[in-house]
């Protein structure tokens, strides 16, 4: 086999190696979206983050319409007149060094029932 051929061998069995040990998708993002329907109230929205050891802040209702109008990138979803919460869920760890995360943001109507939900996994290295 030729230095090229040999190369392009090393790099594919690289390439399924790496694709063989990524993570498959978290069943979080289904779970949350399950159990953060419309209309559940702040309370309970809260309570299940805090279940899944969520890192997040409350905004107030101001808060989240300036954000919406700043930074699309910030927020996702438009406000609702009500607050909204911006979380992140720490999923696990590969043996590579890479962190998948769940990241969130809540919208709620204002008499603090759910409006919308955006769940997204997030993947990085430390």
């Amino acid at each position: 086999m030729t230095p090229l051929r040999q190369l392009g061998a090393l790099a594919a069995l690289a390439t399924l190696a790496l694709t063989a040990c990524s993570q498959a998708p978290s069943p979080l993002i289904p779970q949350l979206r399950g159990a953060l329907t419309p209309g559940v109230p702040l309370a309970a929205a809260e309570a299940e983050l805090q279940r899944h050891g969520t890192t997040y802040s409350i905004k107030s209702a101001a808060e989240c319409d300036e954000l919406g109008r700043r930074s699309a990138m910030a927020a996702a979803l438009p406000a609702r007149g009500g607050p909204c919460i911006f979380g992140k869920i720490p999923v696990g760890t590969d043996w590579l060094g890479g962190r998948t995360d769940v990241i969130l943001q809540l919208v709620f109507t204002p008499d603090g029932r759910l409006a919308d939900g955006n769940f997204e996994e997030v993947r990085s290295l430390r």
